[in-house]
């Protein structure tokens, strides 16, 4: 019963920091540079691609004034955005 309530708290802990990240995103035109010239940066072609395609979709839902969308592929951009 322990080890279940442990595992529990360390999951609730886990996924706190990304959905508060995730609201201190602000998708708007000038962020959506920045996150083009990180992406442009990058040296892992796999990590590129991946990013080049979920900005991609933040650039669409930008147009669309969908913001939580845009957040959403804005974060998945930014992950794992080391440029080495």
């Amino acid at each position: 019963m322990m080890k279940i309530l442990m595992t529990t708290a360390v999951m609730a802990a886990l996924a706190g920091p990304s959905a508060f990240a995730l609201s201190d995103i602000k998708c708007n035109q000038s962020n959506m540079a920045k996150l083009e010239n990180d992406v442009k940066a990058m040296k892992d072609e796999m990590k590129k691609d991946y990013a080049s395609k979920e900005l991609t979709m933040a650039k669409a839902a930008l147009a669309s004034n969908d913001t939580d969308k845009c957040k959403t592929h804005m974060s998945n951009a930014m992950k794992d955005n080391d440029p080495m």
